[in-house]
């Protein structure tokens, strides 16, 4: 009789085990943490000419990883072209894809990925970069980026990156081609914000 009062209760116990048991998957593993708004730097080349680029970003933290989106702009100097001086120039916008980890560490790893749409274009100087005269085409931008992150504050951290800057689109712009824009970038990035750990 108590073998099978103590099978019974066996049974039960498992049968109830496994009722509580939750189902674990992807989507409910994840969760927002945090979200952060960031000013943005990169030097790179083009065309042989040094650049310079500023933007902005801001993305919802999930675990470990970031989404959200960015805008910047680079200036890579001038170019002559029938007679006259040009800058020449890029823009793009998009997704901002990320990684950092483990970032309640000091220094940690931080990775990312732009991926946006825009133009290069040939502006003369002191006229609106947007000016319907200036000659353009579009492009796709692809820049993947690695590097170190430090945690200044608990609302301020400071990422230094090398990545590389892919272009495609690049066909009738006069004096460059895709080739050009192609190659390695340098980034310094600030993220202010709330990263999901307390003080």
């Amino acid at each position: 009789m108590k073998k099978t009062h103590f099978t019974a209760l066996f049974v039960l116990v498992c049968f109830g085990t496994a009722i509580c048991q939750k189902e674990e998957t992807l989507a409910g593993s994840s969760r927002v943490k945090g979200g952060f708004g960031s000013p943005f730097f990169t030097f790179s080349q083009a065309s042989g000419q040094n650049g310079v680029g500023a933007g902005v970003g801001g993305a919802f933290i999930v675990n470990d990883f970031f989404i959200g989106a960015s805008a910047q702009g680079e200036s890579f100097g001038i170019r002559r072209y029938n007679g006259r001086d040009y800058n020449l120039t890029l823009t793009h916008g998009g997704f901002w894809l990320g990684y950092a980890y483990p970032s309640y560490k000091l220094v940690h790893l931080f990775t990312s990925m732009k991926i946006g749409w825009g133009n290069v274009a040939l502006s003369q100087p002191n006229r609106d970069p947007f000016d319907p005269n200036s000659i353009r085409d579009n492009v796709f931008v692809l820049s993947p980026e690695i590097g170190t992150e430090v945690n200044l504050l608990h609302w301020f951290r400071l990422c230094l990156t090398v990545g590389y800057r892919s272009v495609s689109g690049v066909s009738t712009l006069p004096t460059v081609n895709r080739s050009d824009f192609n190659g390695a970038t340098f980034g310094i990035t600030m993220r202010f914000g709330g990263f999901g750990y307390n003080k």
